[in-house]
């Protein structure tokens, strides 16, 4: 299951970095920098950020989770 969330919170996070070069094109383009895609290349920066910290904590609970797993098994033996 963890799995699937991690792959989940990968595609938002590619589909958001996507829209980042979109913003950061717009804003790139010769003339007046719209306020709009300032904004919005900041919000989808915290967008991304925040898919991150959530990729890190699925993984470290995954990464525990085998710790705990391995551990019951030695304490078997």
């Amino acid at each position: 299951m963890a799995d699937d969330d991690i792959q989940h919170l990968m595609n938002a996070r590619e589909a958001l970095v996507t829209k980042r070069l979109t913003l950061a094109q717009t804003i790139a383009a010769p003339g007046d920098v719209p306020e709009n895609a300032i904004h919005g290349l900041v919000e989808v920066q915290r967008a991304i950020e925040v898919i991150d910290v959530a990729i890190e904590e699925l993984e470290q609970e995954e990464l525990d989770k085998e710790l705990d797993e391995t551990e019951d098994a030695e304490d078997d033996l």
